[in-house]
């Protein structure tokens, strides 16, 4: 039995079932010296599948569980473990040589913090789609050639590398010539994750001579898989060691608060612990990935569905944090002095909180990245697809859950606002309803015509349901008194068509028909609305039966033709009709207004919205833009192989 040292200085007593974390024991844990054990130690398996489960396509994962039983098991004998090792070896498959000197994980513990590996792959993929309207290549096409001409002027002065970046296109560029093994791997760019190409034992291996630069953008884009999940358990360690166990935060607030504030995040940190693993036991068996997909398709099945329930109650963290730090000193004054820690690097708590959904996200568009460098018709493009899809379904998931909290809380707030005064009261909370839009716009006065130049319009507020139509009338900050209601099938709109007798009065207004309102009567309001943009969207959200195809005479740019815009800014839809919208996302616009507002559909999965001009930038060069929907295509494509196979598989089963 090993010797305790000595025994630690007085600390402040634990609380009861967890002991206490000290600054510098944290920073300890997430920098280890050189020398040291590795950062990620080995867990056992959350999620352990039988060895014979056909959904395993990952022998890291074989291994790690293998390697698991021998560390607690670290006090057998020794002729016991030597005997264990060599059974080990024969059940064991045979892993591909390594070339080179072995794999050393040290340069992994130095990655950035999520949030910025975040901010630095933003920036970059900007940058790849910014290109002069009239020139004729993209960023990556300067970024290559531009290593070229380096290489061509000083190939035996030049030591360090290009900027090491996170992005698989401009990180790949590096390795345009033959000669790219032979410069040394240089310092990162602040925010910066380690290249492949740029690892000791790659250059060391020689592989980097013999590799096409496709092939090495095939290796970065699934490198970058691991780099990225190693900065993201960093900043989750941050999360879980600094804040989550700290005893001060955890005194300033009730139990309930602060379970509602952390969710399952350390269940969330097991899973991302477990893949990290799973990935570095897939790199130690060969320095050349063959494929990764497997892993993360696994993955995907098993463990990632953990976001989702975390993702579901990020509208209750929010709010709860917002009350704190209005409601609690306390609260207020613990969270500011654990985010001047040097750990958190000036970054905000709440960029730790959001990190979860932001990382499986991102863990699509890496699989697409990956995909795209992978050739078709092969057993590696298959995996790729099946990935991409299971992932694609935990993100689905995660939106439709964080869709129905919203709108519980939505319908809920709105019953409290809502009187009905002398009107018959409807019930507002209901489990298929939900508030699709709302806005207030200018009714005109009783009495007034189109023909009357001194007509007044006074405000009415519009509340739409899936199901349901109210007008009301605002009574205070947070009070409206429902003037009247409708089902929302009963609802027509018409533009009013502006003449020769004052355009500027009537412009943006349209007609309001309740086909039969709450007293069963017909009743006909011209409402006008704040800008063109505002009319469009309330007129197309009612039926008209008289011109069933107004929304396909009304869009200004066809599919093929459409001009593309890509997000330079986070949009957070405030109604059901606007378009989410995250940093780099591609979106072909449909119709424009002159109010700043565009009508668009999201490259990535087609759906569509309205969102501000200010969010995003145009695509003016038409090479990057057939390169983006050449890119997509390819993703589409594999994605309806997949889709095709197991539609035949349920065909299969299920007979003719």
């Amino acid at each position: 039995m090993r010797g305790r040292g000595p025994p630690p200085p007085p600390m402040r007593p634990p609380s009861p079932g967890r002991p206490a974390t000290s600054e510098a024991q944290l920073a300890r844990s997430l920098s280890t010296p050189p020398g040291s054990p590795p950062m990620f130690q080995r867990r056992a398996p959350l999620l352990p599948p039988p060895r014979t489960d056909p959904r395993r396509l990952s022998s890291a994962s074989t291994h790690s569980l293998t390697s698991t039983k021998e560390e607690e098991n670290g006090c057998a004998e020794e002729d016991e473990n030597k005997g264990e090792e060599e059974e080990e070896e024969e059940a064991r498959p045979v892993a591909p040589p390594r070339r080179g000197s072995s794999f050393k994980w040290s340069r992994l513990q130095d990655e950035p913090l999520y949030q910025t590996y975040r901010a630095t792959v933003i920036t970059k993929e900007i940058k790849r789609q910014t290109v002069g309207r009239n020139i004729s290549k993209a960023s990556a096409d300067y970024t290559m050639d531009w290593f070229s001409r380096r290489l061509a002027i000083a190939p035996a002065a030049v030591t360090p590398g290009p900027p090491a970046v996170s992005s698989p296109l401009s990180a790949a560029a590096a390795a345009a010539s033959n000669g790219v093994s032979r410069l040394g791997p240089g310092p990162p760019m602040p925010g910066g994750s380690t290249l492949w190409q740029d690892l000791p034992a790659v250059r060391d291996s020689g592989v980097l001579e013999n590799i096409s630069p496709e092939d090495c953008k095939y290796q970065e884009s699934m490198f970058e898989v691991l780099t990225s999940e190693a900065s993201y358990l960093r900043s989750l360690r941050v999360l879980t060691n600094h804040f989550h166990e700290s005893r001060d935060l955890e005194e300033a607030m009730i139990i309930r608060d602060r379970k509602t504030l952390f969710s399952n995040v350390l269940r969330v940190r097991e899973v991302s612990e477990r893949f990290l693993k799973d990935l570095e036991d897939r790199m130690e068996q060969n320095l050349v990935f063959t494929d990764i997909c497997d892993i993360i398709h696994y993955h995907a099945q098993h463990n990632f569905p953990v976001y989702i329930d975390y993702v579901r109650n990020q509208i209750y963290q929010e709010k709860t944090y917002t009350t704190l730090m209005k409601s609690s000193a306390q609260f207020a004054e613990v969270i500011s002095r654990l985010q001047e820690s040097p750990l958190c690097q000036r970054l905000p708590f709440m960029s730790f909180l959001l990190l979860p959904f932001q990382r499986i996200t991102r863990i699509k568009m890496l699989i697409e990245n990956i995909l795209k460098r992978t050739k078709e018709q092969t057993k590696e493009e298959q995996t790729a697809s099946k990935a991409l899809d299971s992932v694609s379904k935990i993100i689905e998931e995660c939106n439709t859950e964080v869709g129905k909290m919203k709108q519980v809380e939505e319908l809920i707030v709105l019953s409290k606002m809502l009187e009905f005064d002398k009107l018959k009261a409807l019930p507002i909370i209901s489990q298929n309803r939900n508030l699709e839009k709302k806005g207030e716009l200018g009714e005109m006065s009783k009495g007034a015509t189109l023909f009357n130049m001194r007509a007044k319009f006074s405000p009415v507020h519009l509340f739409l349901f899936n199901d349901l139509l109210i007008l009301a009338s605002k009574k205070g900050p947070e009070r409206f008194v429902v003037l009247d209601y409708a089902h929302r099938s009963l609802v027509q709109v018409e533009p009013v068509v502006e003449g020769p007798t004052g355009p500027a009065l009537y412009e943006n207004c349209f007609t309001l028909t309740l086909l039969e309102n709450h007293q069963g009567r017909l009743m006909e309001r011209l409402l006008k609305a704040p800008s063109q943009s505002d009319l469009h969207r309330w007129v197309v959200a009612f039926p008209n039966p008289s011109n069933p195809e107004r929304d396909v005479e009304e869009v200004i740019y066809e599919d093929w033709d459409c001009p593309q815009v890509q997000c330079v800014e986070q949009y957070v839809a405030g109604q059901t009709d606007e378009l989410s919208l995250e940093p780099t996302e591609i979106i072909n616009v449909l119709r424009k207004t002159n109010e700043g507002w565009y009508e668009g559909s999201r490259l990535s999965d087609g759906q569509k919205g309205w969102f501000p001009v200010s969010s995003v930038v145009e695509i003016t060069n038409e090479h990057v833009r057939r390169r983006n929907l050449r890119e997509r295509y390819r993703v589409m494509q594999a994605a309806s192989q997949v889709a095709n196979l197991a539609a035949a598989q349920v065909k299969a089963k299920t007979g003719p």
